[in-house]
């Protein structure tokens, strides 16, 4: 479990798939998303199936600890297309409880996430693509220390236009300069 502040990061647990759908159905979710097609039980459940057997991905979910113990799950996150070799590794993050949004958690969930990239799994950069109409998104992680790298030009087609997506990087270097602040 990585402790933050006023999020945990934990394991993906079997009993959070309802969320999951709920979630991974919600076109005000998957529009910030690669997914496009209506999530299904079954493959929610093959997808789940399938984590112990991957080597380039570590997946976690975003908890609020409660007073009485007990735990909120309001996202999950991960870092997924790890390159063992180069050390290079790609950040994703859905805060699915719409509750919550807006209000700091994932910019604390994405530093817990990069603490972990960087100090544990011992990552030299850590990307993410994110989507030019996703002002929220690009604000917070420009916060933790991202920098924005490239553009692909209309490359989405998300509520009736084109979208860029846009790339941004972190290296280790920086992210341990930023933290000694």
């Amino acid at each position: 479990m990585l402790r933050g502040k006023r999020v945990n990061l934990g394991p993906i647990k079997r009993e959070y798939i309802e969320s999951f759908l709920k979630w991974f159905n919600d076109p005000e979710i998957t529009q910030y998303l690669l997914a496009y097609r209506p999530m299904t039980r079954m493959a929610e459940e093959e997808w789940m199936e399938n984590l112990k057997n991957r080597e380039d991905a570590i997946y976690l979910s975003i908890v609020i600890p409660n007073d009485d113990g007990s735990e909120t799950l309001i996202g999950n996150c991960g870092i997924h297309n790890i390159d063992w070799k180069n050390r290079v590794g790609e950040v994703g993050i859905v805060s699915g409880e719409k509750e919550y949004q807006n209000k700091g958690y994932g910019t604390e969930a994405m530093e817990l996430l990069l603490e972990y990239g960087f100090e544990t799994v011992n990552l030299h950069r850590i990307e993410l693509f994110t989507y030019d109409f996703n002002i929220g998104a690009f604000k917070s992680y420009k916060k933790v220390g991202f920098v924005e790298e490239g553009r692909k030009r209309q490359f989405v087609w998300i509520n009736g236009s084109y979208h860029d997506a846009i790339l941004m990087g972190i290296l280790a270097e920086e992210w341990r300069e930023k933290t000694k602040k």
